[in-house]
């Protein structure tokens, strides 16, 4: 099992500098996040204008090497087809990277406008056909769960209706833990019921309506999470919570107080693995 870090934690920040910071932190694998945008929503937006080439490079100059690839996308074009659930540039940064990540995460696809369970019943079988194409022996392809959002149909929110989806494919689960805390689903339950399907976890704490908060900050029971999943079959934890403490705006660290803030975080991870008598890679 590997324990890695989003990049997309660092948005605001130049992406060398981003893989600057993880590196001296004493992470060996990060999560690559791609860069997507759709109206007021952008993620990875430091690999905006970025060709998928130069990304790479720095990723090998780094010495990091890419555990999973977030694909960031999810947002359904128009209710007639799947258009829009993954990012445009999936393949080209798959071409690049030279070797297979362990892991390609989607966000469980989303539609805006007055849609139902109706309109996920006619695309379902098209989801799994897309997302399928990118599995192979070395590549566990997964869904994350996802929180609602206002004006937005977002299907398979509780981890039954996930669980049911993804048993009936070769999918697995990304296990979002502030996502399931967002909506009031209790993690430490989602994870017993997903727990054989759970490939990825994306790590963040949670506490009064804040969400991705720095990890041992919040009121999110992670030693608990651990006790019930079976660590020694995942993938990877993957840690996508603020660079800083909870209070602290992220954007106001400099780089040496970051590298002090992800050591903290992946210092707090080790211990609660210990606990459970993993030993993180």
């Amino acid at each position: 099992m590997h324990t890695s870090i989003a990049t997309a934690n660092f948005y605001f920040l130049p992406f060398r500098q981003t893989l600057e910071i993880i590196a001296e932190a004493g992470f060996e694998q990060i999560e690559l996040d791609l860069f997507w945008e759709r109206g007021p929503w952008a993620v990875a937006q430091h690999l905006k204008g970025m060709a998928a080439r130069e990304v790479v490079d720095l990723i090998d100059q780094s010495g990091l090497k890419v555990s999973s690839l977030h694909d960031a996308s999810g947002v359904v074009d128009n209710a007639h087809s799947i258009q829009g659930f993954i990012n445009p540039r999936l393949a080209e940064y798959l071409d690049q990277l030279g070797y297979a990540p362990g892991c390609i995460v989607f966000h469980t696809p989303h539609i805006e406008g007055p849609y139902d369970q109706c309109w996920w019943q006619t695309i379902a079988d098209q989801i799994v056909e897309a997302a399928e194409f990118y599995r192979s022996s070395e590549t566990a392809v997964t869904l994350e769960n996802m929180p609602f959002f206002d004006g937005y149909y977002v299907p398979l929110t509780t981890p039954q209706e996930l669980l049911a989806f993804v048993t009936q494919s070769a999918l697995g689960v990304t296990l979002d833990t502030t996502h399931y805390a967002q909506i009031g689903v209790d993690v430490v339950q989602a994870a017993g019921i997903l727990q054989r399907k759970i490939k990825t976890i994306h790590l963040s704490d949670f506490v009064a309506g804040q969400a991705h908060v720095f990890i041992g900050d919040g009121e999110l029971d992670f030693i608990s999470l651990f006790r019930v999943l079976e660590l020694s079959a995942l993938h990877s934890i993957t840690l996508e919570c603020s660079v800083g403490f909870l209070g602290e705006n992220p954007l106001d660290l400099p780089h040496a107080k970051m590298v002090d803030r992800l050591k903290t975080a992946l210092s707090r991870l080790r211990s609660w693995l210990e606990t459970t008598c993993v030993t993180p890679g």
